[in-house]
């Protein structure tokens, strides 16, 4: 899809280890990482590490794999410097469309004693803004059709798309982003919306939300009403057609008289 993200591991349950995870960092020329949950929410086992102090303390990542073993994947990437100087652009979309943006640096991506803040959509720098909107649009074409439970295509529900900003150099061996200018990337796609963001909006959100989701209720239900419609008219003509075998008895009946 042509959408710039992070260098990437995933760690997959049943076929990681710590030391093999460790060496392939090192492979890809990363100096310090961060790990997260593949699902999970609030930072939950986010951690950023630096691969001396791996290599230093090996029990760092043996006790990071004891400690989330159940957990299906690790997402595993470099730390981008950026994160501590550039905002992080969270685009809200319904339907495809984009409804508003927010901003605002993790506390766990920012360096130790750092106010940590969330801004509205119009404070974010235009550059960063029209950036996190256009990748974030690519990544959504990315995303599978969302379906009814009968199987009619739907628009997508709220989708959050995270855009982050490198502006330094990146480590990676495969990755060839200018150190000299600002690179904009996709950093992660969320199903649903944090309602502690819409705070810092100008106008009160939440009915907005109620309001897309009971149409989005009423357009899954008025579908599968269709398709019940359909389904049954379609199993009523074939009850009331004749069968192959009737047709055989009524030609053999005639046949015989």
């Amino acid at each position: 899809m042509g959408v710039p993200m992070a260098p990437t591991i995933f760690a997959i349950k049943g076929n990681r280890e710590p030391q093999s995870l460790l060496q392939e960092i090192k492979a890809r020329g990363w100096q310090q990482f961060v790990t997260k949950q593949s699902y999970g929410f609030g930072s939950a086992g986010f951690k950023r590490l630096s691969v001396q102090e791996c290599e230093e303390n090996p029990g760092i990542l043996e006790e990071y794999f004891e400690t989330h073993s159940e957990c299906p994947e690790y997402v595993v990437q470099e730390f981008i410097e950026g994160f501590c100087r550039n905002w992080e652009v969270r685009c809200f979309w319904f339907n495809g469309e984009f409804k508003y943006a927010i901003a605002n640096r993790a506390a766990v991506s920012c360096v130790e004693g750092e106010k940590v803040g969330v801004i509205g959509e119009d404070e974010i720098p235009p550059e960063a803004l029209e950036a996190a909107k256009r990748i974030g649009k690519q990544a959504l074409e990315a995303l599978p059709q969302l379906t009814t439970p009968a199987g009619q295509p739907i628009g997508m529900t709220l989708i959050r798309t995270d855009i982050g900003c490198a502006d330094s150099k990146v480590h990676d061996k495969d990755t060839r982003w200018d150190p000299d200018v600002k690179t904009y990337f996709l950093n992660e796609i969320e199903y649903g919306g944090t309602t502690y963001f819409p705070r810092v909006l100008k106008f009160d959100a939440i009915p907005m939300w109620a309001e897309m989701y009971v149409s989005k209720a009423l357009e899954i239900q008025e579908k599968m009403a269709v398709f019940s419609k359909d389904t049954m008219e379609s199993l009523q003509t074939t009850a009331d057609s004749p069968s192959d075998s009737d047709s055989y008895a009524s030609a053999s009946s005639a046949t015989t008289e």
